[in-house]
């Protein structure tokens, strides 16, 4: 049978609305069962890297907890910085607002707008604070502390008054300065202490800032002389302050200068001590005078060494002894020499002292109480021990002369009695009254003694 072209073409088109109607009614029921919240195209998400420096851009922050929000005002999310200060998040395309805190203070605050993938600079307030240190006279302070306080309550630890926190501390370097590093915006009170406070200061801080802060330091200059003006070198000064502690002591030099540097300005009282003696004490306020001169009471003895009869004595020794206070004893303190002309000078505290003289066998002394400058003259006589030498020697001399004349007579006498013997056995026997042998032996008697005492004499 044959088939009608045109009832062929209208079943071919028939079938195929019922087809594509089906397929309609298959994606609407479909679409149908997916959830309503969930969009038909994916979303798009950026990389974005948060590089969190100080606000000069000198150094990167670690450790900053950081807040993201929408335009909404809703919390994104949140993050701590690393130690690069970097903080790597994920972000839709749209506006954000980035909060930078640290101990729930706000530092930074920053609007984002994203867009692509990238990294974002963001500066927070945290600033460079550098502190130098000098004194009254602009000289540099170097190895104090200098103490940070903020008023924020960002630690436990407080000062005296309770209203600061102690944050930082550093020491000044060789130039007086000491630095902080990423200090945050805020009221600050910075302390300089170096044995005692000695400097203070409250600020804002809303930038990096350089501060100098003149300490309660000072530097004093003393020259000490003599009471004829003259420098007095190696004197020992000890300054001691207001508060009774001994603080600082010197020597003076050959021009009788000495210099502190670190003193505080306070009331001090100055003790001079010489050759083993206190010789001044005072007071002075290192806050009006800083260039001082003392007078002390060291005073010129100038003395004139003589002979008898006052022809100068060159090259004499000398000793210096000084009266201790109580007794009769002297102790000596200084053995020296006149010079060519027979002078010397000594420089002496207050005291009584005793000054020999010797040169050869002429000796002399004079005590001097010593009050004010002394000048006089020794005048020296025949050392007194060589009387008492001379003494020793001719005493036994002058003995042994004697025994020696006694001697010496006393042989006389025995000769002469010999002799007169002999003189009579000469008598007797010229007038028969004695035997020729008895007088024989007894004049050889005679005869042996005499030339014992000095020999036989002539008659």
């Amino acid at each position: 049978m044959a088939v009608n072209r045109k009832d062929l073409i209208s079943a071919i088109l028939i079938v195929f609305l019922l087809t594509s109607l089906q397929t309609v009614v298959s994606r609407a029921t479909s679409q149908s069962e997916l959830p309503e919240n969930e969009n038909i195209t994916a979303c798009i998400t950026y990389n974005i890297t948060l590089l969190v420096s100080d606000w000069n851009e000198e150094r990167f922050l670690s450790g900053l907890n950081i807040y993201i929000y929408n335009s909404n005002g809703s919390l994104v999310l949140s993050g701590i910085t690393n130690n690069n200060g970097c903080l790597s998040v994920e972000l839709e395309k749209g506006s954000y607002i980035v909060i930078a805190k640290v101990d729930n203070r706000t530092v930074g605050y920053r609007e984002l707008y994203v867009n692509e993938s990238k990294t974002v600079n963001f500066r927070v307030q945290a600033y460079t604070l550098k502190v130098t240190c000098v004194d009254q006279e602009e000289n540099i302070v170097g190895g104090a502390i200098v103490f940070l306080y903020s008023l924020a309550k960002v630690s436990n630890e407080t000062d005296a008054d309770g209203n600061w926190s102690l944050i930082s501390l550093a020491k000044t370097n060789n130039d007086g300065v000491a630095l902080f590093h990423n200090v945050w915006n805020g009221t600050y009170k910075i302390v300089v202490e170096s044995g005692r406070k000695i400097g203070e200061r409250i600020l804002e801080v809303n930038e990096s800032k350089h501060i100098i802060i003149k300490c309660n330091r000072t530097s004093l200059k003393i020259k000490i002389v003599t009471y004829m003006e003259h420098p007095l070198s190696n004197a020992s000064v000890l300054l001691q302050d207001s508060a009774g502690r001994a603080f600082l002591r010197g020597y003076t030099d050959e021009g009788g200068f000495v210099q502190f540097n670190s003193v505080y300005v306070d009331n001090y009282t100055i003790f001079v001590d010489w050759s083993g003696e206190e010789v001044f004490s005072g007071m002075v306020n290192t806050g009006l005078n800083k260039d001082l001169k003392i007078k002390a009471s060291v005073f010129e003895v100038s003395l004139y060494v003589t002979g008898p009869f006052g022809e100068p004595l060159p090259h004499s020794k000398v000793v210096l002894s000084k009266r201790l206070p109580g007794r009769y004893v002297s102790n000596v303190i200084e053995e020296t020499e006149t010079d060519r002309y027979g002078f010397i000078t000594f420089l002496l505290p207050p005291g009584t002292y005793e000054i020999s003289c010797a040169n050869g066998i002429f000796f002399g002394k004079i005590s001097v109480n010593l009050l004010s400058n002394y000048s006089g003259v020794i005048r020296c006589d025949l050392h007194p021990n060589i009387w008492t030498l001379l003494f020793l020697v001719f005493l036994p001399l002058s003995l042994l002369s004697l025994l020696l004349e006694r001697r010496k007579l006393g042989r006389s006498l025995e000769y002469r009695r010999y002799q007169n013997m002999l003189l009579k056995l000469e008598s007797i026997y010229s007038n028969g009254l004695v035997e020729y042998k008895i007088y024989r032996k007894l004049k050889e008697e005679y005869e042996t003694k005499l030339m014992e005492l000095g020999g036989r004499k002539r008659r």
